[in-house]
Order: C-alpha cells, then structure tokens, then sequence
C-alpha cells in the first residue's frame, strides 16, 4: 500500500495555568483563552503510536470514496455528524466548487484553538480561502472547550474516525493528507501528525508546538510564532520545530534561505520530501495572523511532492 495506511493534556505539561485568563487579540473572530500563559517546551509522554486500522487508502493512491458524487453542497461548510464510540462528534466539511468525484485531491484536516464558543471549529486560520477549488478540508469540533491530545483519549479517536469517513466518502489523495492548527489545536496537529505520521504528509501551524515521543511516519512541517506572543510563549514551537529538524535531517547550525511570505525561512539539508519552514513575527502576540498564516499554509502543503 502507499504512504498509509487535552486542554488537560496540555496542561499537564505546561509551567503555569491560564484556561480562564482573558482572552489574547485574534485578528481572525473567535479568540482561544484556553492556552497557558507559558510553555516549558518539555514534549508529552506517550506508549508509541496504536494501530492506524481502518483509513480507507487503496494501492491506487486514491481512497475509496472515489467515483461517488458528492452528497453535500460545494464551496461551504456544511455540518455533519458521525459515531465515535457510541458518541455523536459534530464536524463540517468544505468541498471545492467544482468537486469531481474522480480526481484525488489533497484533504486539509483544520484544528481549532480553545474556545468557549459553540462555533469553537470558527477559530481557525482560513486555509479554504487560499486553496480555491484545489483541496477538501475537514473541520472537527474537540469534545471540549480544548482538544484531548491524548494517544487514546477521546479526540484522537475522533481524528481515526474523521479520517476513515473523509476517505470512504470523497476522492482523497492519501499521500497529501494536511493537517493545520492554531494555538490549542497546534498542539493538537502536532500530536496528530506525531501519532498518525504514517497517514500525515505535512503540518502547518502557528501559536504552538509540542510532538510528543514515539513518533510514526515522515512529515514535512511549517510553524509560525509570534516572539511577543504572551498566551503561548515562542519556546513551544521552537522546540517543535527542532524535533522536526532532527527528524527530517536537516542542518540547523547552516544559513536558512529565506522563503514567501516573509519573514517565513527555509532550513537547507533536510531530505528533499521533508523540507522544515520557520516563520517568526513580531508584535502580533498571539492572534491568528490569517493574513500571514492562511497563504503560508497552502503555498507551504500544496508545494509537497507526492
């Protein structure tokens, strides 16, 4: 087969508590208070990644849900539900105008920050807007105010479960499976893309960091931090992004080249499929920066090889 197939986590590992802190500037809607107001860098512990059973890839390098007409409306979110466990979990889908069942396309699979909102899956940078009728991108709702980032926790199962459906149900191209995340749910992203590396090509975050050990698969990564930010500090993400760095070979002591947007830089020596990127702004503490974020997003994930 081809490439296959908590806010109390967080917590856990984090040097000071600040779930009801006031909210930080978020330029994109939807604040997250749910992220402490600093960040030891130390990863989450783990047992190594369970089984990854049951994502509906075929040798063909497409999956399942190929060939079927799309269900649902085209160019929107459209909300929909599945069984997790016994649990109904809500999660919403953007399909590109234009879906045609029988091209694999590349999944974007987006996690919100913390958020007391009942529209919590809102606070994420806006990837569909730059992607246009290239990607499908799926949204998932954390059982809480926070994502459980947890091997076996609750919403680890509900990325298995999500993953699963989105194959069976639409033309997916499994070797471009993307996940992105904003400050929570980089966390969340990262552990996804830790845990579930064998099913994930590439992570793009901004405002948080932390992989975890045992990690599964290769996977090319993209994050951005704000060294002002004052919810999440920079130390999160600069530990992230060297675990990224030793995994995928590259040189951190040699010149970076820089890269678009500015001020995002390219780490040289990393095996050409794994490329690590490094963008760190100032003065935005920890807003989203969909300006900045959401066309590195997609110029970073839609330029991997397959």
């Amino acid at each position: 087969m081809t490439r296959n197939a908590s806010c109390l986590a967080v917590l856990a590992i984090l040097a000071t508590a600040g779930c009801d802190g006031a909210p930080p500037a978020d330029d994109g809607g939807s604040s997250d208070t749910g992220v402490p107001r600093s960040d030891t860098g130390v990863p989450p512990t783990d047992a190594g990644p369970p089984s990854e059973a049951g994502v509906g890839a075929t040798d063909g390098g497409t999956t399942v849900g190929c060939g079927a007409p799309a269900a649902i409306a085209e160019g929107a979110w459209v909300e929909q539900s599945i069984d997790v466990g016994g649990v109904s979990r809500v999660f919403f889908v953007h399909l590109p105008t234009g879906y045609d069942p029988s091209r694999a396309y590349p999944v974007v699979h987006q996690f919100h920050g913390c958020s007391d909102s009942a529209t919590r899956e809102d606070n994420n940078v806006p990837v569909e807007r730059e992607s246009g009728t290239d990607a499908i991108h799926v949204r998932g709702r954390a059982a809480a105010r926070c994502w459980d980032t947890a091997p076996t926790g609750e919403d680890m199962a509900f990325v298995d479960a999500l993953f699963a459906h989105v194959d069976a149900t639409y033309c997916v191209d499994p070797e471009r499976r993307f996940v992105t995340g904003y400050s929570g749910g980089s966390f969340m992203a990262h552990r996804v893309a830790c845990i579930r590396g064998s099913l994930v090509r590439g992570v793009a975050t901004i405002a948080g960091g932390q992989r975890g050990n045992s990690c599964s698969g290769d996977v090319a990564a993209l994050l951005i931090h704000d060294q002002d930010d004052t919810t999440v500090n920079i130390s999160a993400s600069e530990g992230t992004r060297d675990g990224y760095l030793e995994a995928n070979g590259c040189d951190a002591a040699a010149p970076t080249t820089p890269l678009d947007p500015s001020p995002c830089v390219q780490y040289t020596g990393c095996d050409a499929r794994l490329p690590v990127v490094w963008c760190e702004t100032s003065g935005q503490n920890h807003s989203r920066q969909d300006a900045l974020a959401a066309p590195a997003f997609w110029s970073f994930l839609s330029s991997l090889p397959r």
